[in-house]
């Protein structure tokens, strides 16, 4: 009997991934404790308090509709659940309301998560496993290493699971079944929401989610559109400038400076009960040249439902890319137009010949994501000036040219930018340098032999009294179990050690930390410094240099131009450390 018992316990161990020792002292206390006929101990120390975490979700994609399924249904059933246990106290509830399971991207999971990082709450209880999520990896991701490793416990009370009391039960391999079948529900539902939309947009019901500018909902009819009296004006405003050849530039910079608010601002005031009026309330969202474009070439003004533009990448990444236009569902006439296919035609054949112009192929600026405007920060656009004989190419605010007239032009010449630029990488260069080579006569053999013989010293000596203080603490066990000491005696001594052990443990720690820090700060130049040594006296400012160097340019409307490089963080140490270095010199 004895021997299947030890049989059985190595199996579980062994399941439970603890090390070979820790295993082998366990077998032995339990060996002991069967030899001597005494009463087994239980496992489970009725002494810790559980800070427990209830965690609700609930996705209206996953059709979790049911009365079972809402927030507070499931609140009521956990609450009711733990509340058998004086052990456990309700720190605080997390709820996903309308959220899928198939993304973490959670407002109340990533709360749970923090408050679980700064040891808020040490236990997790759900309804069932599925409102953790249905993603099979992500939610095995979490069972498996994120919450083993801040020590939380996990309830899911449908599931018969208590990772405390029944280890087994969330190490079984029931429990990687469960989320591949909440996985694959995810996933049919998945299928099942987009063939719904689709039928629905072929049928010729409006399926998307906001409605076009210029429409709203039937009261009556939830997909299908009527127009909007208010926004109605707006659109027919928008194509007129567009018939009479007004680019969406001027549209736009129209639109904001006229005080017509977009839908997305209209909507934030309407929501926060702000004054549509008030034009001294600064405006969150404006008119883009994106949105006019796209309202321009939108067949919806015509009494046409062109969907199924967009679709996610999959049921788990819900990251929304283009179809191909063979995919695109069209039905005609559909709800009231707001302006006739000829005139839409006329404005469609305008914006064709304007792009004939302009030319088919886009040459995009080196300074492309680096070039920003230093007082708006958004990014800087190149134009071309080919009036009469010129050549020139400046670059503008994008803001200014685009959106509205809150900043100013910002301009600069791209011969300006260019002698700029090249100027201040060839100083910079010559800098880091010169700095390599200070720092290099610091840097000897003899150096870095110091500071490993200093680490090799203080971690053996620590080392050495680590191991004292564990044979020490198995020496007194030994004499407890022979009876040469009384059990509180034996607790005493434990206390003891274990705080000599945890102490060693930190110093330790904190010996590896600096002599990495130190090991980082002799070698600073051996991942940094190259990238600028290749661009010695450089000639010419390529787009290559700038994406390896600079981070950032910011131009003023003073005419002052700031360059943020790369690696400013690891220049700023090294510069700290040569002054460390001196002052040592001068003790």
């Amino acid at each position: 009997m004895i021997f299947v018992k030890f049989v059985n316990y190595l199996f579980v161990s062994w399941k439970l991934n603890l090390n070979r020792n820790k295993m082998l002292h366990e077998v032995v206390v339990k060996w002991f404790m069967a030899g001597r006929n005494r009463k087994k101990e239980s496992l489970l120390s009725s002494n810790i308090i559980w800070k427990a975490a209830i965690y609700t979700r609930r996705s209206f994609d996953d059709m979790d509709e049911t009365e079972s399924d809402t927030i507070s249904n499931q609140k009521d059933l956990v609450a009711s659940f733990l509340s058998l246990d004086n052990n456990i106290q309700i720190v605080d509830f997390y709820t996903d309301d309308g959220y899928s399971g198939t993304s973490f991207n959670r407002p109340g999971f990533k709360k749970m998560l923090n408050d679980i990082i700064n040891g808020n709450i040490n236990l997790i209880a759900v309804k069932d496993l599925s409102r953790l999520g249905r993603n099979y990896i992500e939610v095995g991701k979490y069972i498996e290493n994120i919450f083993p490793l801040y020590n939380v416990r996990i309830i899911s009370i449908n599931d018969n699971i208590d990772s405390y009391k029944d280890p087994s039960s969330i190490n079984s391999i029931v429990v990687p079944i469960k989320n591949l079948i909440n996985d694959e529900y995810a996933k049919d539902i998945s299928k099942k929401v987009r063939t719904a939309y689709q039928t629905m947009a072929r049928s010729g019901k409006f399926a998307s989610g906001t409605t076009p500018y210029g429409y709203m909902l039937d009261p009556d009819d939830k997909h299908k559109l009527i127009i909007n009296p208010e926004e109605e004006k707006n659109v027919l405003l928008i194509f007129n400038m567009a018939k009479e050849g007004a680019g969406r530039i001027k549209i736009c910079k129209y639109l904001n400076s006229n005080f017509i608010l977009c839908r997305k601002e209209l909507q934030r005031r309407k929501k926060r009960n702000i004054d549509c009026d008030d034009r001294t309330i600064e405006r969150k969202y404006k008119w883009t040249t994106t949105t006019i474009g796209r309202m321009l070439e939108n067949e919806v003004y015509i009494g046409n439902l062109v969907q199924n533009k967009t679709s996610s990448i999959s049921y788990k990444n819900h990251k929304l890319v283009s179809n191909p236009k063979d995919k695109w569902i069209k039905v005609e006439n559909t709800h009231p137009a707001i302006i006739t296919k000829e005139f839409f035609d006329e404005v469609q054949k305008g914006i064709g010949e304007r792009r004939g112009k302009k030319g088919k192929t886009r040459k995009y600026s080196i300074y492309s994501g680096i070039l920003k405007c230093g007082d708006c920060k958004r990014a800087m656009t190149k134009q071309s000036d080919t009036r009469g004989n010129r050549k020139a190419e400046n670059f503008y605010c994008s803001s200014f040219l685009r959106t509205d007239t809150d900043c100013s032009s910002h301009k600069i010449s791209s011969s300006s930018l260019n002698s700029i630029v090249l100027k201040t990488i060839n100083l910079q260069v010559d800098l880091v340098l010169e700095l390599d080579k200070k720092m290099k006569k610091i840097q000897t053999y003899e150096s870095k032999k110091e500071l490993s013989c200093e680490y090799s010293y203080s971690k053996n000596k620590c080392l050495r009294d680590l191991e004292k203080f564990k044979s020490q603490k198995r020496d007194a066990y030994i004499e407890w179990k022979l009876d040469k000491i009384n059990k509180d005696k034996y607790t005493i001594l434990t206390e003891k050690y274990n705080a000599q052990i945890l102490r060693i443990n930190d110093e330790l720690q904190r010996i590896n930390q600096n002599y990495q820090i130190n090991l980082k700060k002799l070698d600073q130049q051996d991942y940094w410094v190259e990238h600028f040594s290749k661009y010695k006296k450089i000639k010419k400012v390529t787009r290559n240099i700038l994406v390896e160097l600079i981070d950032s340019i910011y131009v003023y409307e003073n005419g002052s131009i700031h360059i943020k490089f790369k690696y400013e963080d690891e220049y700023e140490e090294a510069l700290k450390f040569l002054e460390e270095c001196k002052e040592d010199e001068n003790d």
